[in-house]
């Protein structure tokens, strides 16, 4: 069985440096022609459940938002952009960016491909 490497753009970003704001407190920032996604692996709902999945296998990744409602509606409205992912996986503030192939709306999640 084949090693799958998923292509780390950049290590150790800082979440001020990838919005290029102090003042954005949000998970997401639309750039232009561009999305910036800002995934929290470790991030759990109300019920401890890890709502935020990265599946490092298989080069996908699922952002669930709030409730499917929201996901679908946040997907509807950027679904043109280029998406560029960083996730934090874990209890540090510093992300790291992958590249993503495409991103679509599943019935549980938002679902990107990564290379």
């Amino acid at each position: 069985m084949g090693v799958i490497k998923i292509k780390l753009i950049k290590r150790g970003l800082k979440k001020d440096t990838i919005l290029h704001s102090k003042k954005n407190q949000k998970w997401y920032k639309v750039e232009g022609d561009e999305v910036l996604l800002l995934v929290n692996e470790q991030l759990q709902n109300n019920k401890n459940q890890v709502v935020n999945n990265v599946d490092w296998i298989n080069s996908k990744a699922n952002l669930f938002i709030e409730t499917i409602e929201n996901s679908k509606e946040f997907y509807e409205k950027n679904k043109e952009l280029k998406v560029r992912l960083f996730i934090k996986a874990d209890e540090g503030n510093l992300y790291n960016e992958y590249k993503v192939s495409h991103w679509y709306m599943t019935d549980e999640a938002i679902e990107l491909d990564l290379l």
